[in-house]
């Protein structure tokens, strides 16, 4: 059984050969620069300038010797190809325009997000500036200028990549054009604004989230026509849940993103009808898990066990029959970066039992591995997939 047939297996909801295992198979299974070298250098990899799949999140693209050696049985196929960060600070003119600013590292995305990263302590580009964050935006939004769904970057070297991964055997997951319709609404006008839209102008917020869904669904069904029959799962999301509950009411979901998050999902079957639907939310994402399903998800991510209401026993329990779980594999936030080796080994086997049985379980850590993860951690977490993800 090689990688991809063990996750389809999975993905089909029956017991693979052993639990397949994903590093950076989606865009929130990865690992912080800095938390790979520090592994590479463990594992006695040679030393090697990282490559940057995300700027904002700092997260390495894995070389495949890495890969090999962790039995890796996922790849994502992201829009642009990886970046050496050496070369985002000589600002090549195709990519992203790093600016130096004394104490910090800046860049503004293709929407007009502004994003700087302290040089001085910074594991990350944080969000500062927001394009449409006034209090009329549809007089902004006369002078801004929407991103191309149909760029040629976004294709360019998909079709190679794509089937490297497929002659390797492995899962192919096909990553979106941007963060999620909801995440993007609000980092458009700043978090602030996006409430005040939410509770004061309905018709104001309908409009941005239907030009957000046009452009996923343009993108989608492009990339989909031209390479659909080789990709196995495409990578979605929205994040809509903080660690202690939901960031909208059920009611506000129900009204405003899920009959839009349904349409994207059946846009995305109709093109290709064999593809499962990856949605990453973080948090305590559990009361809006049946919308999830109905609205036409398959594989829920990160599957968040230390939020309030997912505990990974009562998820299996209650929605194991419907969903894939990807993620749940360990904690990122506590025991992963603070814990020792025994303790990750504790957690993680509780974890494998609880999600495991009866298939529908990709092992991967809960969101990213942080930069702060010791070597040894991770390879605590690893050595007890070996020894009881079977």
């Amino acid at each position: 059984m090689n990688s991809r047939d063990r996750c389809l297996v999975s993905l089909h909801h029956r017991e693979p050969d052993r639990v397949p295992f994903d590093l950076a198979g989606s865009a929130q299974t990865g690992i912080h620069v800095t938390a790979y070298a520090n592994l590479r250098r463990y594992l006695g990899l040679p030393e090697r300038e990282p490559k940057v799949r995300n700027l904002i999140g700092q997260i390495a693209e894995p070389d495949e010797d890495l890969l090999d050696i962790l039995r890796v049985d996922t790849r994502l196929i992201p829009q642009a190809a990886p970046l050496l960060w050496r070369r985002l600070l000589d600002r090549n003119p195709d990519d992203p325009k790093v600016r130096d600013e004394v104490d910090a590292w800046a860049f503004t995305d293709e929407w007009g997000i502004g994003w700087r990263m302290p040089k001085d302590g910074g594991f990350y580009f944080d969000m500062v500036r927001h394009p449409l964050d006034g209090e009329r935006p549809e007089e902004q939004e006369k002078k801004y200028s929407w991103p191309d769904p149909l760029s040629p970057r976004r294709f360019e070297g998909l079709k190679a990549r794509i089937q490297a991964a497929r002659r390797m055997g492995k899962l192919v997951v096909l990553n979106g054009p941007c963060a999620g319709i909801l995440e993007v609404y609000s980092w458009l006008r700043g978090y602030l604004r996006f409430y005040i839209d939410l509770a004061e102008s309905t018709r104001r917020v309908e409009v941005f989230l239907d030009r957000l869904l046009e452009f996923k669904s343009t993108f989608w069904t492009r990339a989909l026509a031209e390479f659909g029959d080789s990709v196995d799962v495409i990578n979605e999301a929205d994040d809509m849940a903080g660690q202690n509950g939901l960031l909208l009411s059920p009611e506000t979901y129900r009204r405003l993103i899920k009959p839009r998050h349904a349409r994207l999902f059946a846009a995305i079957k109709k093109a290709a009808p064999h593809v499962k639907v990856f949605f990453h939310s973080c948090g305590a994402i559990r009361p809006l898990i049946p919308d999830l399903i109905e609205a036409g998800v398959d594989i829920l991510n990160p599957v968040q066990i230390s939020a309030k209401g997912m505990a990974p026993f009562e998820l299996k329990r209650e929605f194991g029959k419907d969903l894939v779980f990807w993620g749940g594999g360990v904690d990122t936030q506590g025991i992963f970066p603070t814990g020792k080796p025994q303790e990750i080994r504790v957690h993680v086997q509780k974890n494998i039992e609880a999600l495991a049985p009866g298939g529908g379980f990709v092992f991967a850590t809960v969101h990213n591995t942080q930069a702060n993860v010791p070597p040894q951690n991770f390879m605590a977490m690893w050595e007890t997939l070996q020894e009881y993800g079977i």
